[in-house]
């Protein structure tokens, strides 16, 4: 008798103490979204907004010199200058 009520004694304590380090090991973890969001990179960030100016000025060029009288001079113009850069 003494020894079945020690080795629920023993069970009791042992399944406890699994639960407390569960229960505690769990409230450390971080959410998936949180471990999957990158940082924040401010030099991409400017980079990415000049490449896009700069394209936006190209493209401006390439539609006032196909707007202009002499479109095919024009465009070889700036294709002459981009080619002296």
């Amino acid at each position: 008798m003494v020894m079945t009520d020690s080795f629920v004694l023993i069970l009791i304590s042992v399944l406890a103490i699994a639960a407390a380090f569960f229960k505690r090991g769990g409230a450390k973890k971080k959410s998936i979204a949180a471990q999957a969001k990158p940082p924040k990179n401010t030099a991409s960030d400017a980079a990415l907004d000049d490449v896009q100016e700069n394209l936006k000025e190209e493209l401006d060029r390439i539609k006032a010199a196909t707007d202009g009288d002499s479109p095919a001079d024009d465009l070889s113009d700036l294709g002459n200058a981009r080619k002296r850069r």
